[in-house]
């Protein structure tokens, strides 16, 4: 597919990351809003970008979910991530919900994650198939279940442990659920950049 986005060979290397004001903004977002956004408001907005992402992918055939899409970069998104299809996107948050719990978990238990991220790892393959939305769902469902239990037991996010995210600094399991939200927002935005790049108004 042709579009006047650029040339997807001369796109960034992954890991490369974000300029640096706004990197800044969004740390700046994610610390305020981690504050005044409650861990159910967390969950809540979590879930609800994530229904949108399955309806994205799943509930129109009108366009091809498999099919790589070189878009203008939008907030949030490093330039290497510019040509995923919706299904790459997926991929990623597969990979990227499922270690942000396993985080959330340790840091509640009181345990640092060992070793650093890194986000060159979690950049999805182009061959991935249709399987991924069941995962998506899975990892979603997993998600859901394991937060609402660390709430129903009243125990507390805002940790004092804390583990560091390569962007954002050391964030307590807290700040990682908020992230996690607004993580697939960002996301969600560039599902639909695709969509509309495809021509789906």
């Amino acid at each position: 597919m042709t579009t006047n986005s650029g040339n997807s060979d001369q796109l960034q290397h992954p890991g490369a990351g974000l300029p640096s004001l706004e990197r800044a903004v969004l740390n700046a977002v994610l610390k305020t809003g981690s504050v005044f956004l409650s861990e159910k408001r967390a969950l809540q907005l979590f879930l609800r970008e994530a229904d949108e992402l399955v309806r994205i992918a799943d509930e129109d055939e009108s366009y091809d979910v498999f099919q790589p899409v070189l878009i203008p970069r939008i907030v949030g998104i490093e330039d290497s991530s510019r040509n995923w299809s919706v299904m790459m996107v997926l991929e990623h948050l597969c990979m990227t919900n499922r270690d942000m719990l396993a985080a959330i978990t340790a840091l509640t238990d009181g345990i640092v994650p060992r070793g650093e991220i890194d986000i060159a790892l979690y950049k999805p393959s182009p061959d991935v198939g249709f399987e991924v939305l069941d995962r998506f769902r899975e990892i979603t469902f997993e998600y859901y279940r394991a937060i609402k239990n660390l709430i129903e037991n009243h125990v507390s996010l805002k940790t004092d442990s804390r583990y560091a995210h390569p962007w954002f600094g050391r964030l307590n399991a807290h700040q990682w659920h908020y992230l996690a939200g607004y993580h697939q927002r960002i996301h969600r935005k560039q599902a639909q950049k695709i969509i509309a790049m495809l021509g789906v108004t």
